[in-house]
Protein backbone atom coordinates (compact mmCIF):
# COMPACT_ATOMS: atom_id res chain seq x y z
CA UNK A 1 0.00 0.00 0.00
CA UNK A 2 2.96 2.66 0.83
CA UNK A 3 4.01 2.14 -2.42
CA UNK A 4 0.68 2.99 -4.05
CA UNK A 5 -0.47 6.27 -3.28
CA UNK A 6 1.54 8.67 -5.59
CA UNK A 7 3.18 10.30 -2.48
CA UNK A 8 5.47 7.29 -0.89
CA UNK A 9 6.66 7.44 2.31
CA UNK A 10 10.34 8.14 3.67
CA UNK A 11 11.57 5.31 6.32
CA UNK A 12 14.61 5.03 8.80
CA UNK A 13 15.33 2.51 11.42
CA UNK A 14 16.46 4.71 14.12
CA UNK A 15 17.58 1.09 16.61
CA UNK A 16 17.59 -2.02 15.73
CA UNK A 17 18.46 -4.46 19.20
CA UNK A 18 19.01 -8.28 18.67
CA UNK A 19 15.97 -10.86 19.22
CA UNK A 20 13.43 -7.54 19.55
CA UNK A 21 9.69 -8.27 21.26
CA UNK A 22 8.61 -4.83 19.78
CA UNK A 23 8.63 -2.61 16.66
CA UNK A 24 8.16 1.09 17.52
CA UNK A 25 6.81 3.41 14.87
CA UNK A 26 7.29 6.93 15.02
CA UNK A 27 5.05 8.50 11.98
CA UNK A 28 6.26 12.06 10.96
CA UNK A 29 5.24 14.65 8.79
CA UNK A 30 7.39 16.33 6.52
CA UNK A 31 10.52 18.30 8.44
CA UNK A 32 8.92 17.29 11.41
CA UNK A 33 12.19 15.55 13.84
CA UNK A 34 11.80 13.21 17.14
CA UNK A 35 12.40 15.50 20.12
CA UNK A 36 15.52 14.95 22.09
CA UNK A 37 13.35 14.43 25.25
CA UNK A 38 11.70 10.86 23.18
CA UNK A 39 15.33 10.04 22.46
CA UNK A 40 16.48 10.21 25.78
CA UNK A 41 13.20 8.88 27.93
CA UNK A 42 12.84 6.08 25.26
CA UNK A 43 16.31 4.52 26.59
CA UNK A 44 14.90 3.91 30.25
CA UNK A 45 13.13 0.76 29.50
CA UNK A 46 15.26 -2.91 28.89
CA UNK A 47 12.80 -4.10 26.63
CA UNK A 48 14.84 -4.97 23.21
CA UNK A 49 12.83 -3.27 20.58
CA UNK A 50 13.36 -1.52 16.79
CA UNK A 51 12.52 1.62 16.18
CA UNK A 52 11.57 3.26 12.99
CA UNK A 53 10.14 6.55 11.53
CA UNK A 54 7.60 6.74 8.93
CA UNK A 55 7.30 10.21 7.05
CA UNK A 56 4.83 11.21 4.74
CA UNK A 57 1.66 13.63 4.15
CA UNK A 58 -0.45 11.31 5.39
CA UNK A 59 -2.80 11.19 8.44
CA UNK A 60 -0.60 9.83 11.89
CA UNK A 61 -2.18 6.27 11.85
CA UNK A 62 -1.87 5.97 7.73
CA UNK A 63 1.85 6.71 8.40
CA UNK A 64 2.11 4.05 11.18
CA UNK A 65 0.33 1.73 8.65
CA UNK A 66 2.63 2.64 6.04
CA UNK A 67 5.96 1.93 8.67
CA UNK A 68 4.40 -1.18 9.33
CA UNK A 69 4.12 -2.18 5.86
CA UNK A 70 7.19 -1.23 5.06
CA UNK A 71 9.02 -3.42 8.14
CA UNK A 72 7.09 -6.41 7.40
CA UNK A 73 7.84 -6.56 3.63
CA UNK A 74 11.97 -6.70 4.84
CA UNK A 75 12.28 -8.53 8.46
CA UNK A 76 10.70 -10.68 10.24
CA UNK A 77 7.87 -8.66 12.48
CA UNK A 78 8.34 -8.54 16.39
CA UNK A 79 5.41 -9.78 18.71
CA UNK A 80 4.45 -6.25 19.81
CA UNK A 81 3.74 -2.89 17.98
CA UNK A 82 3.81 0.57 19.78
CA UNK A 83 3.19 3.89 17.61
CA UNK A 84 5.11 6.37 19.57
CA UNK A 85 4.60 10.41 18.79
CA UNK A 86 7.31 12.32 18.34
CA UNK A 87 7.35 14.85 21.23
CA UNK A 88 6.35 12.23 23.95
CA UNK A 89 8.65 12.24 27.66
CA UNK A 90 8.34 8.21 28.60
CA UNK A 91 7.81 7.36 32.16
CA UNK A 92 10.65 5.09 33.75
CA UNK A 93 9.94 1.78 32.03
CA UNK A 94 6.84 2.93 30.65
CA UNK A 95 7.69 0.25 27.18
CA UNK A 96 8.68 -2.68 30.21
CA UNK A 97 5.62 -1.88 32.50
CA UNK A 98 3.37 -2.48 28.94
CA UNK A 99 5.10 -5.26 27.51
CA UNK A 100 5.50 -6.67 31.25
CA UNK A 101 1.59 -6.76 31.72
CA UNK A 102 0.52 -7.37 27.85
CA UNK A 103 2.56 -10.55 28.47
CA UNK A 104 0.49 -12.24 31.31
CA UNK A 105 -2.59 -11.39 29.28
CA UNK A 106 -4.80 -13.72 27.81
CA UNK A 107 -4.79 -13.67 23.98
CA UNK A 108 -7.87 -11.49 24.05
CA UNK A 109 -6.65 -8.97 25.63
CA UNK A 110 -5.20 -7.06 22.41
CA UNK A 111 -3.54 -3.42 23.71
CA UNK A 112 -2.19 -2.43 26.98
CA UNK A 113 -2.17 1.42 27.89
CA UNK A 114 -0.84 4.49 30.02
CA UNK A 115 -1.95 7.32 31.74
CA UNK A 116 -0.94 10.32 30.01
CA UNK A 117 -0.51 14.31 30.60
CA UNK A 118 -0.66 16.96 27.92
CA UNK A 119 1.96 19.56 28.44
CA UNK A 120 2.07 22.90 26.14
CA UNK A 121 -0.72 24.56 24.61
CA UNK A 122 -3.11 22.08 26.36
CA UNK A 123 -2.57 21.32 30.08
CA UNK A 124 -4.50 18.38 30.94
CA UNK A 125 -4.46 14.98 32.68
CA UNK A 126 -5.65 11.40 31.37
CA UNK A 127 -5.18 8.69 34.59
CA UNK A 128 -5.34 4.91 32.71
CA UNK A 129 -8.72 4.34 33.69
CA UNK A 130 -10.42 0.45 33.53
CA UNK A 131 -10.89 -0.83 30.26
CA UNK A 132 -15.13 -0.07 30.14
CA UNK A 133 -16.60 -0.68 26.53
CA UNK A 134 -19.79 1.12 27.83
CA UNK A 135 -17.90 4.16 28.58
CA UNK A 136 -15.68 3.85 25.27
CA UNK A 137 -19.00 3.73 22.85
CA UNK A 138 -19.43 7.69 24.46
CA UNK A 139 -16.26 9.00 24.29
CA UNK A 140 -12.29 7.75 23.91
CA UNK A 141 -9.95 7.94 26.70
CA UNK A 142 -7.15 5.72 25.42
CA UNK A 143 -4.11 7.52 23.85
CA UNK A 144 -2.76 6.28 20.33
CA UNK A 145 0.44 5.62 22.10
CA UNK A 146 -0.59 1.64 23.05
CA UNK A 147 1.40 -1.38 22.99
CA UNK A 148 -0.54 -4.22 20.63
CA UNK A 149 -0.01 -7.56 19.68
CA UNK A 150 0.49 -7.06 16.28
CA UNK A 151 -1.50 -10.47 15.36
CA UNK A 152 -4.51 -9.06 16.89
CA UNK A 153 -4.02 -5.93 14.91
CA UNK A 154 -3.32 -7.89 11.62
CA UNK A 155 -6.58 -9.91 12.51
CA UNK A 156 -9.02 -7.06 12.60
CA UNK A 157 -7.38 -5.52 9.45
CA UNK A 158 -4.26 -2.99 10.65
CA UNK A 159 -5.23 0.47 11.46
CA UNK A 160 -7.79 2.75 10.67
CA UNK A 161 -6.59 4.76 8.15
CA UNK A 162 -9.78 6.54 7.04
CA UNK A 163 -9.31 10.51 6.00
CA UNK A 164 -13.10 11.38 7.15
CA UNK A 165 -12.17 11.05 10.59
CA UNK A 166 -9.12 12.43 10.83
CA UNK A 167 -8.16 12.80 14.92
CA UNK A 168 -10.57 10.52 15.85
CA UNK A 169 -9.10 7.45 14.11
CA UNK A 170 -7.29 6.41 17.49
CA UNK A 171 -10.81 6.04 18.81
CA UNK A 172 -12.47 4.38 16.16
CA UNK A 173 -9.21 1.22 16.12
CA UNK A 174 -9.97 0.69 19.83
CA UNK A 175 -13.51 0.29 18.75
CA UNK A 176 -12.61 -1.90 15.86
CA UNK A 177 -10.54 -4.26 18.06
CA UNK A 178 -13.72 -4.76 20.20
CA UNK A 179 -15.89 -5.45 17.37
CA UNK A 180 -13.49 -8.01 16.43
CA UNK A 181 -13.48 -9.72 19.80
CA UNK A 182 -10.12 -7.91 21.49
CA UNK A 183 -10.28 -5.71 24.29
CA UNK A 184 -7.77 -4.08 26.16
CA UNK A 185 -6.13 -3.31 29.66
CA UNK A 186 -4.54 -0.15 31.41
CA UNK A 187 -1.18 -0.24 33.16
CA UNK A 188 -1.70 2.66 35.67
CA UNK A 189 2.02 2.39 36.73
CA UNK A 190 2.56 3.06 33.12
CA UNK A 191 2.67 7.04 31.84
CA UNK A 192 3.86 9.23 29.73
CA UNK A 193 4.03 13.50 29.45
CA UNK A 194 2.30 14.64 25.20
CA UNK A 195 4.42 18.26 24.97
CA UNK A 196 1.92 19.82 22.68
CA UNK A 197 2.46 22.53 20.49
CA UNK A 198 -0.25 25.16 18.67
CA UNK A 199 -0.13 23.19 15.56
CA UNK A 200 -0.70 19.84 17.30
CA UNK A 201 -4.32 21.21 18.35
CA UNK A 202 -7.21 20.71 15.49
CA UNK A 203 -8.21 23.96 14.03
CA UNK A 204 -11.36 22.16 12.66
CA UNK A 205 -14.98 23.68 13.89
CA UNK A 206 -17.28 21.77 16.84
CA UNK A 207 -19.43 20.77 13.80
CA UNK A 208 -16.64 19.32 11.81
CA UNK A 209 -16.26 17.32 14.91
CA UNK A 210 -19.15 16.28 15.28
CA UNK A 211 -19.48 15.25 11.81
CA UNK A 212 -16.69 12.83 12.36
CA UNK A 213 -18.13 11.90 15.86
CA UNK A 214 -21.18 10.41 13.37
CA UNK A 215 -18.96 8.89 11.29
CA UNK A 216 -17.38 7.25 13.93
CA UNK A 217 -20.51 5.82 15.56
CA UNK A 218 -21.76 4.88 12.46
CA UNK A 219 -19.29 2.76 11.26
CA UNK A 220 -17.92 1.44 14.70
CA UNK A 221 -20.47 1.75 17.37
CA UNK A 222 -23.71 1.21 15.99
CA UNK A 223 -22.23 -2.11 14.37
CA UNK A 224 -21.24 -3.23 17.91
CA UNK A 225 -24.44 -2.64 19.27
CA UNK A 226 -25.98 -4.80 16.10
CA UNK A 227 -23.38 -7.26 16.86
CA UNK A 228 -23.67 -7.71 20.29
CA UNK A 229 -27.47 -6.86 21.02
CA UNK A 230 -28.84 -9.59 23.01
Amino acid sequence: MYGKIGMVNDFKIIRKDENSELLVITPLLPKHKISKITKKTIKRNGTKLTWITSCGRNNIPKNVEYGLEWYVSKYKIPKYILPLDRDIELGRYMIDRLVKKLKTQPHQIAFAYAGFEFRGSINKKFPAKTYNINKLVKDNYISSNSLMRYDALKNVGGMVIDDEMVRLLDWALWLKFFYHGYIGINVPEASFIAYSTPDDISAGTLLDYQIKKNRVIKNYIEPIFEKYKS
